[in-house]
Order: C-alpha cells, then structure tokens, then sequence
C-alpha cells in the first residue's frame, strides 16, 4: 500500500482502544481493514473462521470477545456463485444471519458488508438505502437475502453496502495494466460506485468505534464512492492520470455491456446514493481524488 497516499486519505486522530473481528480474512477489503486498523483488527481467514460453520463462530466469539465484528466473508465472484450455488447460498445468504443472531445474544455489534449488486431494476439516479433491493444475478439474490436475515436478527447491527473496491493493487485497473493488451474494451453503459478501498476501511473503522460506543448508526448505510460513473469513464480517469505520470496503458474503447459476452447478468445501474454517509462522516468518498493519482495504481505485489 501507498503510504503517502494513505497518510493523504486517512487524517490521523486518536485511535480508540476496540477490538474489531473481521471475518473473511483473506479479502482484499479485510485486508484492507487490517492495515488501517493495525492491532485494533483481528482478521480470521476462512482456514480460521468458516462462517458457514455457526459453532465455529460463537467459539470465535467467546474465545475473543470482541467489541464488534465485521462480517467481510463472501464468495464475491458471480460466476463461482452460479457454479457453486449451495455453498454460496451457506456462505453468503445464510452465513450472516447466523452471525448476527449470535451477536445479538452476546451483546456485540455487528456490521455485514453487503454490495451495490443487491440493486439492478432500470432507474436513472443513484440507489438510496431507503429504495427496495432488486438484484439480477443469484450474488445480488443471495446478498439481498443476507441483509433480510440480519435486520431481523435483532441487536446492534448495521448493513453497509460498499461497491467497486480499488486501491490496493488488486482492482479491475490494475489488473489491465498487468495485461500485455494493447487496447481493452469496457463497459460504457455499466453505470457504478467505484470505492477506493483505503478510506473506506477508515470509515467501517469508524462505524465500528461508533457501534462500539453505542451511538446510533444506520441500519443500512451505503458506504461508496461518488459521484456516479460509468466504468469506461472511471477506467479512462484513471488511464488519463497514468499517462500525465509517464505510465503506459492500453487503448481504451468503451462498447456496450451486451459487446462483452459475460455468462453472468450485471445490472446497468448499481451507483449508490451516499448522501447519508457524507453527512455522517462530513463529506463524500469522491471517487475522483484517488483515481486521479498515478499513485493509487502503484505496482503493489499480489498475493496469493
């Protein structure tokens, strides 16, 4: 991780003395979380927490008494949803509810990371927590069936829908500049919130020092960045930045969703409207201010 780049992002202020238990440990948004919160976050890795075990958990729980628990555990890829439908269904509908209900009868908060694709009806303007979900794809359908399971799990919990991490070196732009093309096709009527992964750890940080605390935090809480965009325009920003900073990038050419042949459905208009997070927090994740830094995109190394 950039570290200047961090310092830039995350003002530095005095760190609370929490304990946060991050599941899914080996994600790129636990990971994430990790770093910003160093010794404040525990992050288990599926070989340490299998979510879809509830034994495993309430074991977990009690052995580490956390003050609050982030549920960053998913089988986040459509198409091993759609091959795998049973485990995905265990781990990513079912999973959750289970952890919240056991939350609830310890007392300890619980935030569940949920996803801008539990959206997808036609509509012209960014999506509000307020707005009923209607996912296209089973990952939406099991995302959205999580979040039922959790808001009636009772006790202190909060929803937070995040969207198109990047940031870390392992983002859909990283990965076409890892590629040897000369030219890339993207999406032109893809219409999202792409997140940088940094500040965004900083705020679920802060949702958690507040649940901690026992301030009121929204039930749902959408956690993205603004304003709305499509992926070619973001993808362009990005390249346009990389080039000022004497990167070389392929040639962009924005096509139509349907010109990409995906074996998955993906909604065309997912952006979510953040407005209740800018006025938490004091101000938007503009998307902009970090994809506007060759920085961001940094060669990072990847692991496995």
């Amino acid at each position: 991780m950039n570290t200047q780049l961090a310092e830039e992002t995350m003002p530095e202020r005095p760190q609370p003395c929490i304990r946060v238990l991050v599941s899914g440990g080996s994600g790129r948004l636990a990971q994430a979380l990790s770093r910003v919160g160093g010794d404040r976050v525990q992050a288990l890795s599926r070989a340490e927490l299998d979510v879809s075990e509830p034994a495993a958990f309430q074991a977990a729980l009690a052995r580490l008494k956390p003050d609050v628990v982030v549920n960053a555990a998913a089988i986040a890829s459509l198409e091993a949803c759609e091959r795998a439908p049973e485990r995905a269904r265990a781990v990513n509908a079912l999973a959750p509810g289970q952890m919240a209900r056991a939350c609830a009868r310890a007392g300890t908060p619980f935030i569940q990371i949920s996803t801008d694709y539990v959206f997808g009806a036609p509509t012209q303007r960014p999506w509000r927590e307020s707005d009923p979900v209607s996912p296209v794809n089973l990952y939406g359908q099991l995302k959205a069936e999580a979040e039922r399971h959790v808001l009636a799990a009772g006790g202190d919990i909060c929803i937070a829908r995040v969207a198109g991490l990047f940031g870390d070196g392992k983002d859909f732009i990283a990965h076409l500049l890892r590629g040897q093309d000369d030219s890339v096709r993207i999406a032109r009527d893809q219409i999202g919130s792409p997140t940088p992964i940094v500040p965004l750890a900083g705020r679920l940080l802060e949702v958690a020092e507040r649940m901690a605390g026992r301030q009121s935090v929204p039930r749902l809480l959408h956690l993205a960045g603004s304003p709305a965009v499509s992926r070619a325009d973001w993808v362009a920003t990005a390249f346009e930045a990389l080039r000022l900073a004497g990167r070389r990038t392929p040639e962009l050419i924005p096509v139509p969703m349907s010109d990409l042949g995906s074996s998955v459905v993906r909604p065309h208009y997912s952006a979510l409207d953040a407005s209740l997070a800018a006025e938490l927090f004091g101000g938007e994740l503009d998307w902009r201010a970090a994809a506007m830094q060759a920085e961001t995109f940094a060669d990072r190394p990847v692991s496995s």
